[in-house]
């Protein structure tokens, strides 16, 4: 009697404290589910809740450098066409061809009598390119004094005459689009043209195309423009008029810069800020290879028309997007697309080895989602309404939505001085490209070179990010590359390779600045206008490399440095004024413009 109680009592007990534990646990696991909602409810914009996804599907895995390889090799065709004037117009030498002198033998160069010595501007005695001796040809050829072993002594003040036809030296390339279509003297400024021209068509690819990937998404305009530079590029071949080659080249770099810019955005997209400094920069790293491909083959290839053809026919492999590029999820869930990003990003958890979050959170964050993108599905529905507007209005909208960019103290400096940054960058990048021959140095090995130093650059730039951010980098390598490009001024023009060495450490500080420029301009701007802002820069990039090639052709021609210190002063004032702009690294992306005016600068 006395022993039974106790075990019913300890018995008893014993279920009240099993009971009492799993309330205190469920109490627990109520608390941390609480606690997590409130987390979640505390989010600030879209952003943030795609970051909280993103950790769960892992924002710096194997799927990510999957993407960065998909994504950026494009860059090797886009660095062909941008760089392929550089051959494609090259500017051979060549003096007057006298038509009555056709056919007539001797063992001196018949130049020495039918065409004028002159004095250059930088103080170099040759042949004229645009002129020659108008004398009586036919009387003195039926008179033999142009026989024989050394020219005569003819007068050397007789008046001249404008050249009507060139000959070509052929040493170097068997065919340019300068012979062609004698693009020289009178003309030489359609030489230049040829470049600026295709500029033309990045900026207009970087300004339309950008703003029709933020509507229709990234892979859609991927892919028209991956076939767009396909079939332009092959035409260019064909074309037998100079109007139809720069017109078809303008659609090339129109629809390379549709491709290549959507493409960085979408990696940035997908990729946490932890990994933006390295892949931001490496994306890039694809563009060099083209870079340094290409004088190879125009080295074994010197027919401008088969140069041509080589460099277009392998772009077919970029069809290959269709299966293997997706849209951006970020953009999808800001298109209130949200089953189609977890379709995507449930491949990406899988590749990774992560998850996507318990579906009570998911579903609280996909409603976190939609309350913050409410106003952007409003006017992306605005939008859909509106697709009878006008090319006028359509045009109108566009510059509103520019004016948009510079309408906040915040946003207008940001925004001005980056635009800035990538009008000198993209002007000295190319500048120092072509300027091989105000230095006398091999347009190969320039071009090789010019490559060959941006992905060392790149790597170096990877490590400085990281231990010095973006706004101290881009100020320091803007002035370096300046002071080389200055220095190039003191130097004589007979060292050429002195001249060749500044002229490769401007380019190598140059890259560098480049991609800082590229990762620096995504982040410093809010989702919503990201890619019209990034295309802007680009805009005002094209600019500045579509300047360049008159920079290089024709202030050259006053003297060998000009050009090069113009590129220098620029990059100067371009470095000190990006001590202007605030510190983003490992930052999170700005969601709205409220978010950027909340900050300091």
């Amino acid at each position: 009697m006395t022993v039974a109680p106790p075990e019913k009592g300890i018995g008893a007990g014993g279920e009240e404290n099993v009971e009492l534990m799993d309330k205190n646990l469920n109490g627990y696991a109520t608390e941390k589910k609480m606690h997590e909602e409130k987390h979640l409810e505390e989010l600030q914009g879209s952003s943030e809740v795609f970051e909280v996804i993103m950790r769960h599907v892992g924002s710096f895995g194997k799927w990510q450098w999957i993407m960065f390889f998909v994504t950026s090799f494009c860059g090797v065709f886009t660095a062909f066409h941008n760089l392929a004037a550089v051959f494609l117009a090259a500017n051979p030498d060549h003096w007057c061809h006298v038509t009555e002198l056709d056919g007539l033998q001797t063992d001196y160069d018949i130049r020495n009598v039918s065409i004028p010595w002159i004095k250059g501007k930088d103080g170099e005695t040759k042949y004229s390119k645009c002129s020659y001796y108008d004398r009586d040809w036919p009387s003195l050829i039926a008179s033999g004094v142009l026989y024989g072993s050394t020219p005569p002594d003819l007068p050397l003040n007789e008046t001249t005459a404008a050249c009507d036809k060139w000959t070509y030296d052929h040493s170097i390339y068997e065919s340019t689009v300068v012979e062609e279509w004698d693009l020289v003297c009178d003309n030489k400024y359609l030489m230049s043209t040829v470049q600026s021209t295709f500029m033309a068509g990045v900026l207009t690819g970087a300004v339309v195309l950008s703003e029709l990937s933020d509507k229709y998404g990234r892979r859609t305009i991927s892919l028209v423009s991956a076939v767009g530079m396909l079939v332009s590029s092959v035409a260019v071949t064909f074309v037998s008029h100079y109007e139809l080659f720069i017109t078809l080249r303008f659609f090339v770099a129109a629809f390379g810069s549709g491709l290549f810019l959507p493409n960085f955005v979408l990696l940035m997209e997908v990729v946490g800020p932890e990994a933006r400094t390295i892949m931001g920069m490496m994306y890039q790293a694809f563009f060099s290879v083209g870079f340094m491909l290409l004088p190879a083959i125009a080295y074994f290839v010197r027919e401008w028309r088969q140069l041509e053809l080589c460099i277009s026919v392998p772009t077919v492999v970029l069809l290959l997007y269709y299966w293997l590029l997706p849209e951006s999820p970020r953009w999808l869930m800001q298109q209130g697309r949200h089953e189609e990003a977890l379709k995507i990003l449930e491949k990406a958890a899988k590749v990774n080895g992560g998850k996507l979050p318990e579906k009570e959170e998911l579903e609280l964050l996909m409603s976190k989602m939609t309350v913050s993108l409410e106003p952007e599905e409003k006017i992306a529905q605005a939008e859909d309404t509106e697709n009878k507007t006008s090319v006028f209005e359509k045009i109108v909208n566009f510059f509103k939505s520019i004016v948009t960019l510079l309408s906040t103290k915040n946003m207008r400096r940001r925004c001005l001085i980056i635009f800035f940054a990538w009008f000198v960058v993209s002007m000295v990048y190319y500048g120092l490209t072509f300027s091989g021959g105000n230095i006398d140095a091999s347009v190969y090995l320039m071009v090789f070179m010019s490559g060959l130093v941006e992905i060392p650059s790149y790597l170096l730039v990877c490590w400085t990010l990281k231990k010095f951010g973006r706004r101290l980098n881009l100020c320091v390598l803007f002035i370096i590359c300046g002071a080389a490009c200055l220095l190039i001024l003191a130097v004589p023009k007979e060292e050429v390779w002195l001249n060749l060495t500044l002229a490769t450490i401007g380019k190598f500080f140059n890259s560098s600045a480049f991609g800082v420029a590229y990762i620096y301009s995504a982040e410093l701007v809010p989702t919503g206008v990201r890619n019209i802002s990034v295309g802007t820069s680009s805009m005002c990039a094209r600019i500045g490399s579509a300047l360049a090639p008159f920079i290089v052709d024709l202030l050259g021609d006053v003297h060998y440095a000009v050009p090069s210190t113009v590129f220098g002063l620029l990059s100067v004032a371009a470095g000190l004024l990006a001590l202007l702009l605030p510190e983003t690294g490992h930052s999170r992306l700005p969601e709205t413009v409220e978010e950027v005016e909340a900050m300091p600068r």
